[in-house]
């Protein structure tokens, strides 16, 4: 019998077998088929698939006399079927001009499942399910004509729909081809029945989606695919509730979506009408990578492991492997810099088994912090890498058909580290101390048997910039559209003027600024306004917008230094380098949703 790695349902759902059944009544059968085992002698196998087909097939005749009116083939009966793993079987049928079609082939499809029932099978573009997927034993019903992996024309047999084979009257035979030793069965009877041309239905079933996974993280550009249905000649995808129409080729590709978790599902579509939608799938993009100033070593280059392979004395988490790869630079920290953004390492020579590897980053006091230590798998590192906080991609499971991780940006990873070991902390890279000094990075492989070169490696830092706005202001009832803004990023010393402007207000409206130091958000505030900073939230003073009543000349102004001074206890004080405020403006328009309007916001970093 053939072996079995992963079952594969290519079924299109048994709710299909209504939507093929009414032409069945319809039909005339001729009957009279005779049966006999499969194969007729012994157990199968003895071919090579799919050009050399087995010895010792079922083999029966059928006299068929066309039946008065009818124009094509709609169905094939096999009656009485039993046989073990069907998975092996193929069923062809000749017409009587001799020549071959494939009727069902389940070889290299793995089914592992029983014939035990009574099938119809019919054409191919119809949507009936798959008798691959429908159990085992198969139970009787309608099923759709299946060629599994068979190439066609090989051995003289063509993969054609039913309804499009020749028909004449004359001597019909089926064949029963058991393509694997070790297995028997028989067919009692066949039929064979013709009419005229059913014509597919819509699709009955949901395609399946496949990529982007369930809850997968994906950077753009995004690849969007899907299963095929036998029924659909196109496919809609709906992203984010924008439907695309008429797509006929995979992948979809979008190059471009913000950062946030989108939402995709896809349907097929013929000329009878669309198919039901498949779930609603999520998927994140996470945000842009910051800006960050690298500071260059050029002196990184070394063995990894340092000498021979790894795991030497090592007992994993206590004992740490004898010759692991070390390099120490000196760096000074940019001016403003308040964090470590990402580390980059270059690998020049490949280094197999990533599984087995763990990145240490000591600072120049003489902590350690984990970079990434043994993620899942088995793939391999080749070329260079970005290690964010959270920034990256989660560090793949499943190796592509390279095995090498592709290059770009990662997720810091703590694997089953347990944080202080050997002075080893799981410490996010935005919360190491930053400070001048000597930088070591040291690389450990757990396990021998896999060698690498490392040519290069990097400490990356925040770039100083100013506030950074973002969400989309509301539109007032007289056409307003109120924004934020700020010059400069605050100090933890005042030594930067930082003063919140927001123009474009309704004139002459209560508002206020109000801030929070939690995180954005996006969440519908009205119609057009969207609250754009995350609870809890601080407000600043009640002030009225300067301008016109019913014009956009309006403006509130916040002069966030003495505020902070003013409100020693207000939410964030006291202020440290690196904290982040998101403030937002809020005014009346008594037209509107809630009788308010919002700006957009801003996001500050405090500088030192």
């Amino acid at each position: 019998m053939t072996s079995l790695s992963t079952f594969v349902h290519r079924g299109l759902g048994l709710v299909a077998a209504a939507s093929v059944l009414s032409f069945a009544a319809s039909a005339q059968c001729i009957t009279g088929g005779p049966g006999g085992a499969i194969p007729a002698a012994g157990t199968g196998g003895g071919g090579t698939f799919p050009n050399t087909l087995p010895g010792s097939p079922f083999t029966q005749s059928l006299a068929v006399t066309i039946p008065g009116g009818a124009t094509v083939l709609n169905s094939v009966k096999l009656n009485g079927v039993t046989h073990t793993w069907g998975g092996d079987m193929q069923f062809v049928l000749e017409n009587p001009a001799g020549a071959k079609f494939n009727v069902l082939c389940g070889m290299n499809t793995d089914p592992n499942i029983d014939f035990g029932g009574s099938y119809t099978i019919v054409d191919a573009t119809l949507g009936a399910p798959s008798i691959w997927g429908a159990g085992s034993p198969a139970p009787t019903g309608t099923y759709t004509q299946d060629y599994g992996t068979f190439t066609n024309g090989a051995a003289g047999i063509s993969n054609t729909p039913l309804e499009q084979i020749p028909i004449s009257s004359g001597t019909w035979k089926l064949y029963g081809y058991d393509w694997v030793g070790g297995d028997l069965g028989a067919v009692t009877s066949w039929e064979l029945c013709f009419g005229t041309p059913t014509g597919p239905s819509a699709p009955t079933t949901a395609p399946t989606l496949t990529a982007p996974a369930n809850g997968a993280t994906v950077i753009p550009p995004v690849n969007f695919t899907w299963s095929t249905l036998a029924t659909a000649t196109s496919y809609d995808l709906e992203l984010d509730g924008n439907v695309t129409t008429g797509i006929t080729v995979q992948p979809f590709v979008v190059n471009t979506l913000a950062s946030g978790t989108h939402n995709w599902r896809v349907r097929g579509v013929n000329n009878v009408g669309a198919g039901p939608w498949a779930a609603l799938q999520p998927f994140d993009v996470p945000a842009p990578p910051p800006a960050s100033t690298c500071t260059t070593n050029g002196a990184g280059a070394g063995l990894v492991p340092a000498s021979g392979t790894g795991g030497t004395g090592s007992t994993f988490p206590t004992t740490l492997p004898a010759t692991p790869y070390a390099n120490t630079y000196a760096v000074t920290v940019p001016a403003g810099a308040t964090q470590i953004v990402n580390v980059n390492f270059n690998f020049t020579v490949e280094h197999t088994w990533v599984g087995d590897i763990q990145f240490v980053l000591t600072d120049p006091s003489g902590v350690s912090h984990n970079l990434v230590c043994r993620p899942l798998g088995n793939c391999d590192l080749n070329g260079a890498y970005s290690i964010y906080e959270t920034a990256g991609l989660p560090w793949p499971t499943v190796c592509p058909a390279s095995t090498d991780v592709p290059t770009g940006a990662y997720d810091q990873f703590f694997g089953t580290w347990p944080t202080g070991t050997n002075n080893i902390f799981n410490t996010p890279l935005g919360s190491i101390p930053v400070v001048s000094g000597n930088w070591t990075l040291t690389i450990y492989d757990w396990a021998g048997g896999d060698v690498g070169t490392l040519g290069d490696w990097s400490l990356c830092f925040n770039t100083p910039t100013g506030p950074v706005s973002y969400c989309t202001a509301g539109t007032t009832t007289n056409g307003c559209n109120a924004t934020i803004s700020a010059a400069n990023n605050p100090s933890v010393s005042a030594a930067n003027p930082c003063v919140i402007n927001v123009t474009n207000v309704e004139g002459a409206k209560s508002g206020l600024i109000f801030y929070s130091i939690t995180g954005s958000s996006s969440s519908a505030w009205n119609a057009s306004s969207f609250l754009c900073v995350k609870a809890p939230t601080q407000r600043t003073g009640t002030q009225v917008s300067t301008g016109t009543a019913g014009l956009c000349d309006g403006t509130l102004t916040l002069d966030w230094n003495a505020y902070q001074a003013a409100f020693p206890a207000a939410l964030g004080n006291p202020w440290a380098a690196g904290n982040k405020a998101w403030a937002q403006a809020w005014f009346r328009d008594p037209p509107a949703g809630k009788s308010t309007n919002l700006s957009n916001a801003i996001e500050m970093t405090y500088v030192p």
